[in-house]
């Protein structure tokens, strides 16, 4: 016969044992220790600092100190040690601090009360401060023959629901798809939408839009007055590529919108409206403005009009009421030319400049004011050519840088050609003029102490006879101001002549 009982291995008093009391009370303290169960927990590797008599623990695996191989057994305080109580399959403990039943299966402390399966139909939660309070859960949307698995987060926080209004707190991430049917307002002060670091494609208000129904996407439409609102559309890192791709037909930009700023950007657009202006398939770029500014920003600043063929125009066109009066610029050719017109469909050639030589081509009459008075001198190596107003009437005048001006006559018409001039000799110098004299008529050199120093004169002398009269005589010509003969014009006729009362006098002209 053993000395102890078989399950709960209890020690027997023997028929000769001295002192059954000890054995008796024995018995009586693992029995204490064993019926109805109930440890404080399971959790502890190493026993309590200061643990109250009867004291039970489930000692928990990985266990040190006076615990030390004591793994899954109970440890139980009593008369200021620690009794190791080894289980035995089917015992039920009580767990106080999980306020929950464990078994033991032999390798295992099992929770006890658990079902496998519940219907939902009678599985419901209710509020422990208000029994009113239920959920139920409704498991007919699962395919049949299909478990799912939901895995609670390990944080608190709040189940989402798939309809109805929900309020969440805090963070929350969605790792999947979140498809939103209604309305999802976030109201914390920073939230993201969006944090895949890998290739990821998010969508808002994708769904196809039926056919007459309007589909609205707000982005930062909040705000009061005198607020900011900032909406960051791509990586701002520098080195970070990317595009962005806006599809809808218009794009409009609110009264509010005061700059949009491009400090680097590269705009490419079909056409472009600017100051309320409408661009259309002719007027690509159009621009409704009191003034426009193109300001150097480099070595130099260049606008550039170019054209595809010669035969093209390349050019500035200036109207009135959209019918053009002007136009300048590389015209139907390469030359450039101004033209003008009175109703926008008869143009005159203004000016043309040859663009082999630079010549310049006036096709019309030239019109110049009459100045009353001459000008300041052009520069050296300039002569001014210009209008004077002479007696009434405009004259043509040319001046040198000197100052010197003399008039000049476009078209010069003479019955004759004929010159004279001074000479270093005794004699005028005449070409194609008849000459009759009587006397002489000469250019000498006079004395320093005479009128020739200061001026070339011619110097008459009558003939040796009293009263004889000293002259010189050419024919008689006509010079025309215009193009054409009775456009004004006048007889000259030359005569040197002295009338002397004694011979051989002398006058200086």
């Amino acid at each position: 016969m053993s000395d102890i009982t078989t399950h709960l291995l209890l020690p027997y008093i023997l028929a000769s044992q001295a002192q059954k009391h000890v054995t008796h009370n024995e018995a009586l303290r693992l029995l204490d220790a064993m019926v109805q169960l109930s440890v404080l927990d399971r959790t502890r590797t190493t026993p309590p600092a200061s643990p109250a008599d009867g004291d039970r623990h489930i000692v928990a695996s990985g266990a040190t100190g006076l615990w030390t191989g004591w793994d899954l057994n109970v440890a139980f305080w009593v008369d200021g040690v620690w009794m190791r109580l080894v289980p035995r399959p089917g015992w039920l403990a009580w767990i106080a601090d999980e306020a929950a039943f464990a078994v033991w299966d032999g390798s295992a402390w099992d929770p006890v009360g658990v079902p496998q399966d519940v219907s939902d139909a009678i599985f419901s939660l209710v509020n422990a401060v208000d029994p009113t309070k239920k959920a139920l859960f409704s498991l007919s949307g699962i395919t049949t023959g299909t478990t799912r698995t939901f895995t609670l987060p390990n944080t608190s926080s709040e189940l989402a629901i798939l309809a109805g209004t929900q309020t969440f707190s805090g963070n929350k991430t969605f790792s999947g798809s979140l498809t939103a049917s209604g309305t999802v307002t976030v109201s914390a002060a920073a939230a993201n939408i969006g944090t895949a670091t890998t290739t990821a494609i998010y969508g808002m208000g994708t769904g196809t839009t039926t056919t007459g129904v309007t589909k609205t996407v707000n982005l930062g439409t909040g705000g009061a007055s005198g607020s900011t609102t900032v909406v960051n559309i791509g990586s701002a890192i520098a080195g970070a590529g990317g595009s962005t791709v806006v599809n809808t037909p218009t794009v409009t930009f609110a009264n509010a919108v005061t700059q949009v700023g491009m400090p680097q950007a590269n705009l490419t657009a079909q056409l472009l409206g600017l100051g309320g202006a409408t661009a259309d398939g002719y007027n690509r770029i159009s621009v409704n403005t009191p003034a426009l500014l193109l300001n150097n920003a480099g070595a130099g600043i260049e606008a550039t009009l170019n054209k595809a063929a010669a035969g093209n125009d390349a050019g500035f066109a200036f109207k009135t009421g959209f019918s053009a009066r002007a136009l300048i610029g590389l015209l139907g050719n390469d030359d450039f030319s101004f033209k003008v017109s009175p109703n926008g469909s008869t143009f005159f050639d203004a000016i043309r400049i040859d663009r082999n030589s630079g010549r310049v081509e006036l096709p019309e009459p030239l019109h110049m004011p009459s100045l009353p008075a001459a000008p300041d001198p052009p520069p050296a190596g300039k002569l001014a050519i210009y209008a004077r107003d002479r007696a009434g009437a405009g004259w043509l005048d040319v001046q040198r840088p000197s100052g010197r001006f003399f008039p000049l006559q476009p078209h010069f018409g003479v019955n004759r050609i004929a010159t004279w001039a001074p000479s270093t000799s005794t004699t005028v110098n005449t070409n194609g003029m008849p000459r009759t004299a009587v006397g002489t008529v000469a250019t000498p050199t006079l004395a320093t102490t005479n009128l020739s120093t200061s001026m070339r004169r011619w110097r008459v002398t009558s003939a040796a006879t009293a009263d004889a009269v000293a002259e010189e005589r050419s024919a008689g010509w006509v010079c025309w101001r215009g193009n054409a003969d009775g456009l004004g014009g006048w007889n000259y006729v030359n005569r040197l002549s002295l009338t002397t009362l004694q011979a051989n006098g002398m006058g200086f002209f």
